[in-house]
């Protein structure tokens, strides 16, 4: 029985049986995240952190789209600025709303739902979560670098989930992974069909409560400690060189990018 239901702006947010579930709801623009659909993810998770009628939060896309990454639309409006004010305006939309510590520090389990389609800023909510469920037809990767940009938290993050070679070589080439390789490498924990995915996310469910909470808060304070602290900065530095602009250009203009020598 759903105790609770309701529609943010870009995700939908329920309560059933103390599971908090996060869905995003902008399946017209393939769950391209937004810095205001980041930012629910993020206020969901504290929400979710903070309930006493809430043991584990389940964060899911939609039916074959988890998430495409960052919403590109949102930063190719800002092309036409200023270089100052381009770097400010790009840092601005990274630094508050980004739920990824946040769902680091989150006191329950967080599981990751993914149907589909899971890229950029999608494979960094899998990897900050403590469970990651996949269905067959679901692929991974880290595109980033094909438009110019560079992201710290997949830098961060996938080597701790994969292994610094793994994550350097999904980084470096922009290639995707299917389910069963993201499995193999160690990013998937389980990989199932399309129609088992609710059943998978239930079973996990019913074996994390097999633990004490205060327990489960303790294993993931202590583990993610080594996690080191993530900045924007490079995010910011990257987009705002000539490279930076001239892959968000070649996106808009749906041509291939023409990458200068570094400080040309």
């Amino acid at each position: 029985m759903v105790e609770s239901r309701e529609t943010w702006h870009q995700s939908t947010h329920s309560i059933e049986d103390g599971v908090y579930r996060i869905a995003f709801n902008r399946p017209e623009q393939m769950n391209a995240l937004t810095p205001t659909l980041y930012g629910e993810v993020k206020r969901g998770v504290q929400r979710a952190g903070a309930r006493t009628d809430v043991d584990t939060v389940v964060i899911a896309g939609s039916t074959g789209i988890f998430a495409a990454g960052g919403d590109l639309k949102f930063f190719l409006s800002l092309l036409d600025l200023p270089d100052d004010d381009f770097a400010e305006a790009f840092g601005k939309a990274y630094d508050e709303p980004l739920p990824f510590r946040t769902i680091l520090e989150c006191p329950k389990p967080v599981v990751a739902a993914v149907d589909g389609i899971c890229l950029a800023g999608g494979l960094i909510i899998a990897s900050a979560s403590d469970v990651v469920l996949a269905t067959t037809g679901s692929t991974f990767g880290v595109p980033e670098g094909r438009v110019g940009l560079a992201d710290p938290y997949c830098a961060t993050l996938l080597p701790l989930a994969l292994g610094i070679s793994r994550a350097r070589y999904l980084m470096l080439t922009g290639r995707n992974i299917d389910a069963v390789t993201a499995e193999r490498w160690g990013l998937v924990h389980q990989v199932v069909g399309a129609d088992e995915l609710d059943g998978a996310v239930e079973q996990v469910v019913r074996d994390l409560r097999r633990a004490a909470p205060e327990a489960k808060t303790a294993y993931k304070l202590v583990a993610n400690s080594h996690v080191p602290y993530m900045s924007s900065e490079i995010i910011r530095s990257v987009a705002s060189t000539a490279n930076g602009r001239e892959g968000l250009a070649a996106f808009k203009e749906k041509r291939a990018p023409s990458w200068r020598p570094p400080g040309k």
